[in-house]
């Protein structure tokens, strides 16, 4: 699925050492979740929710060598940027972490609420719906998967999931071609 040998990867599996050694309950989010969890797409940072306050876990970074851009607000390791969201920013609270190739990371069902979350509460992150729909795909998810979705994005997911059975029903009828239109 990964490459195992990426900076990017390397970065994220450091991060989640860091946070088991330390016990602290926080999870290596955004694009690489979205990769682990079945969609390839490029990314070159890495997000991690941490619980607050977040200046304890930054210690932890900065004690394990990783240095802190005060005026990009980022940390960066091995030319990797690192980004810290607090759980306040990503709601709703991920209740749920996994091990994926050595990363610990959300649950399925809480990447995609973060995801939809995120989504559709601002037109800028429209690469969070369309991750939402890659991880559909990916995934094969179905009318039963709606259930572990948060109750107020429910109808989101489901007007998702509804656009992706619509497109692979086009593509069926169309021998592939998506832009083919019978009649």
């Amino acid at each position: 699925m990964l490459e195992g040998r990426g900076a990017v990867l390397e970065t994220a599996r450091h991060i989640s050492r860091i946070l088991q050694e330390n016990n602290i309950a926080g999870a290596v989010i955004g694009g690489v979740a979205v990769t682990l969890h079945g969609h390839v797409r490029a990314t070159s940072d890495v997000l991690v929710l941490v619980p607050e306050p977040l200046a304890t876990f930054a210690d932890h970074l900065r004690s394990a060598g990783y240095d802190f851009d005060p005026q990009r607000r980022e940390f960066v390791h091995r030319q990797v940027p690192v980004h810290l969201i607090p759980p306040s920013l990503a709601l709703p609270t991920p209740h749920d972490f996994t091990v994926i190739d050595d990363v610990r990371t959300v649950s399925l069902a809480d990447l995609i609420n973060l995801k939809l979350h995120s989504g559709s509460s601002s037109v800028l992150r429209s690469q969070d719906l369309a991750d939402v729909i890659a991880l559909i795909r990916a995934n094969q998810l179905d009318g039963r998967f709606v259930s572990r979705i948060a109750k107020g994005l429910r109808s989101e997911f489901r007007r998702l999931l509804s656009a992706v059975r619509t497109d692979q029903k086009n593509r069926t009828t169309n021998g592939g071609d998506p832009y083919s239109h019978s009649g």
